[in-house]
């Protein structure tokens, strides 16, 4: 033990272990934050270098078996893709569900739909009516795949006028 108790001179022939218990629980603390902090580093740079691409839905995806489609009538949300199905007298279109201001997702009302984010409206085509969005909701194309079902293409928006697909015929 050193002469005096809080002296940094130390004798030589001083017999003490070099590290002493005080700075073992130091030293412990400091390594329990630094192993703390790369934790929360390497998570996040694990989320960050996890592609993107995999949390986005396909842009082509099917929505049915044209008889299983056809025999609902009216509007349907799929949450999944942010789309309303909508069918009427053997008839079948998909219009987008995001408004085109921000991206929210707009909600059908009875005179068509409203964005609950910043107010925007459109009628039932989807054409703008008041509020801060700049265009009307997109139609999709509709096409029947190999195996029967209808299959819908959000790369590939229409007019309001071209939505409508007729399954049958």
């Amino acid at each position: 033990m050193p002469k005096y108790r809080n002296s940094i001179n130390r004798d030589s022939d001083d017999v003490d272990p070099l590290v002493t218990r005080r700075s073992f629980l130091a030293m412990l603390g400091v390594g329990a934050c630094i192993l703390g902090v790369s934790q929360c580093t390497g998570a996040s740079f694990l989320g960050f270098l996890y592609p993107n691409a995999m949390k986005v839905p396909p842009s082509i995806f099917s929505i049915g078996r044209p008889e299983e489609v056809l025999s609902l009538e009216g509007k349907i949300f799929n949450p999944k893709q942010k789309v309303f199905v909508e069918t009427m007298g053997g008839k079948v279109r998909v219009q987008t569900a995001v408004c085109t201001h921000l991206g929210c997702t707009v909600n059908a009302v009875d005179t068509g739909y409203s964005c609950p984010c910043h107010g925007s409206t459109y009628d039932r085509n989807g054409l703008n009516t008041g509020g801060p969005a700049p265009l009307p909701l997109d139609f999709f194309t509709i096409y029947k795949g190999a195996s029967g079902e209808l299959m819908v293409d959000k790369s590939k928006p229409l007019k309001p006028v071209d939505s409508w697909f007729s399954p049958v015929g």
